[in-house]
């Protein structure tokens, strides 16, 4: 009887195993470093499928090794896993170690636009720079020849088709814009740590990242995607002249004609 009892725990012990190999469970993965500015992934293994999200170049990721090839740059290269994004990439863009030039980085831009009968606009502009896991963000609000700066560092993290970013203000610059140049008025350094975080999410389909708080212009029916400047733009431009003499008593302060951007390489 007890060797009956000890074959059927055998038995569902290998069942298990099998199918945890299957999931993944069992499967060995490596640290690795990527060496493109911006590498995309992918949801299968091919050069022809959905990318899923981008990365930054000397992104430290856990990679696998799925002995599935492709030809790239004239060499057969092999796809792996990467266990933080949840999709695949060509071996041809990692490397084993993290020694990097310092020339190379994926900088993401987005800005924001408000005419209010203004021909050159109210703007505010921001710069993500990511590389080697590090994060260089600017966040610049211009309103006709005064500006304000923030500057922060940071880290970032991926994780399925998004990159997470933890920031800290480490500078706030005043500056004129008058004479076309930018000169910084004023530095200020926080005495107390001021902390920020945005998660930027990638979408195939505008070839770009936005915010969790932008999903909604995606299928808005007020709002047109250029993908070429990156922005969402408000339908009513088209109908909007902030030259017109009577642009201030219609349009001042109505909110329309604001351009939205997501953040994009551009």
């Amino acid at each position: 009887m007890k060797n009956i009892f000890y074959s059927i725990f055998l038995l569902i012990l290998t069942c298990q195993t099998s199918d945890n190999s299957k999931n993944g469970i069992d499967e060995k993965f490596e640290t690795q470093f990527t060496n493109a500015d911006i590498l995309n992934i992918r949801k299968t293994p091919s050069l022809s499928s959905e990318i899923i999200n981008q990365i930054p170049f000397g992104s430290k990721i856990s990679t696998s090794n799925k002995n599935i090839q492709e030809s790239y740059a004239e060499r057969i290269h092999s796809w792996h896993f990467v266990k933080e994004a949840n999709g695949f990439v060509l071996d041809y863009f990692l490397q084993k170690n993290d020694i990097f030039p310092s020339i190379k980085k994926m900088e993401l831009k987005s800005s924001y636009s408000y005419n209010q009968c203004n021909p050159y606009g109210i703007g505010i502009y921001k710069t993500i720079a990511l590389q080697n896991n590090k994060t260089y963000y600017t966040d610049e609000f211009i309103d006709f020849d005064l500006g304000t700066k923030k500057i922060f560092n940071g880290n970032y993290q991926i994780k399925n088709d998004s990159i997470s970013i933890n920031l800290e203000e480490i500078e706030t610059q005043s500056i004129s814009y008058s004479d076309g140049i930018a000169k910084i008025s004023e530095k200020n350094i926080p005495k107390e740590k001021k902390t920020n975080n945005i998660v930027l999410f990638w979408k195939d389909s505008i070839k770009g990242f936005i915010t969790d708080n932008q999903e909604k212009y995606l299928d808005s029916t007020n709002y047109n995607v250029d993908l070429k400047k990156c922005i969402f733009t408000n339908k009513r431009c088209k109908h909007y002249d902030p030259f017109a003499a009577d642009c201030s008593e219609k349009f001042a302060k109505s909110g329309i004609c604001d351009q939205i951007g997501y953040f994009c390489k551009r």
